[in-house]
């Protein structure tokens, strides 16, 4: 199906009109949420091409007879200038959202000269209760938040706001560890995710068809705020449950009666799952599956069947479902939309459409 950049051109040449045009996004926008990244190989060999030239970086400060600031500084630019490139010129998305990452691990390169090294994967950030390995974190993580902001108002790239978002709130998360314990700092990440949830659904509401650019910002919220909400109300509970019970390991976990979290993490992961349907946003559905199986298989074990069987048996017949729901996904949501009271306030079912 053409793109949008396709359709822009053939109207400009006058190949097909305006109306047409419309019709065209409207029917591509019917059948899914729209998610094209990767227009064709071509984009993979170019990024393929761009970690090269990162990965040469290491190497260069070893051979060029430059100060390193000005090595980090020169590919820091270089990958400015390739993204100028991607966006503006040859109109190539995926390789252009590379060129924007190396810009910013680049710039982080420069920051460490003057912060210190830091594995920010490696530092386990539920511990940052110390006052400087927290304020280390920060800094850190306000240098690429910094230049992915940078990027963004300058590229106006709807997926930046993916890693945008992820260390904004990573550096939220790491404000509040210095002045509170774990658990209430996850509320931090939780809020966070509601906030992308909420601001993701006023964009679809702008756009209920999904043939404008706002369906592709919103698209990205909700790939971010999906998993940010549901995570730490998920392990929120079963990290109260453990409290509760004083259990320390996981062989002792599953020994015990958990009948009331079963339930609890089943309606949670149901609830979500009509919000998805009713929303037209797999993304809240994706996001639960991985707690659903996880106490599911518990649940089967807890009834008598042996544990290998359980995380056998629930996986399967979780993935099987997950199939039917995407193949059935209008449908469903169909079906649902039937019976609520308020379907206006939501996208139409493709088959109202």
């Amino acid at each position: 199906m053409a793109d949008r950049d396709d359709l822009d051109t053939s109207i400009a040449e006058g190949i097909i009109t305006p109306e047409q045009a419309a019709a065209i996004r409207r029917k591509r926008a019917e059948t899914d949420e729209p998610f094209k990244l990767v227009g064709n190989f071509g984009d993979v060999f170019l990024c393929i091409g761009l970690l090269f030239v990162y990965w040469a970086q290491g190497a260069f400060m070893l051979v060029a007879d430059v100060p390193i600031l000005w090595v980090h500084a020169g590919f820091a630019i270089l990958f400015w200038l390739i993204a100028e490139f991607f966006v503006f010129s040859a109109r190539r998305k995926f390789p252009a959202v590379v060129a924007i990452a190396l810009f910013a691990l680049s710039v982080h390169k420069i920051a460490t000269l003057y912060l210190g090294d830091i594995s920010l994967t490696g530092l386990a950030l539920a511990q940052m209760t110390g006052t400087e390995s927290g304020i280390r974190v920060i800094e850190h993580l306000a240098v690429i938040t910094g230049a992915l902001l940078l990027a963004l108002l300058r590229f106006r790239q709807p997926i930046i706001v993916l890693g945008l978002g992820l260390c904004a709130t990573l550096l939220a998360f790491a404000f509040a560890r210095l002045y509170m314990a774990e658990a209430p700092a996850r509320m931090v990440l939780a809020a966070c995710g509601v906030a992308f949830l909420l601001l993701g659904f006023l964009l679809d509401m702008k756009d209920k068809a999904r043939t404008g650019i706002w369906h592709e910002w919103a698209l990205w919220l909700f790939v971010l705020g999906s998993p940010l909400t549901v995570h730490p109300i998920f392990l929120g509970l079963i990290g109260e449950q453990l409290a509760a019970t004083r259990t320390g390991s996981f062989t002792e976990f599953i020994q015990l009666d958990l009948e009331g979290l079963i339930w609890a993490v089943t309606a949670l992961a149901a609830g979500f799952s009509l919000l998805g349907l009713l929303l037209d946003r797999r993304s809240l559905v994706a996001s639960t599956l991985l707690y659903l199986s996880a106490i599911l298989t518990y649940a089967t074990f807890r009834s008598g069947l042996g544990f290998s069987t359980a995380a056998a048996v629930v996986p399967l017949t979780i993935g099987i479902l997950v199939i039917l729901l995407g193949v059935g996904w209008d449908h469903a949501r169909a079906a649902l939309l039937r019976i609520i009271p308020f379907r206006r306030a939501f996208r139409p079912a493709h088959f109202d459409r």
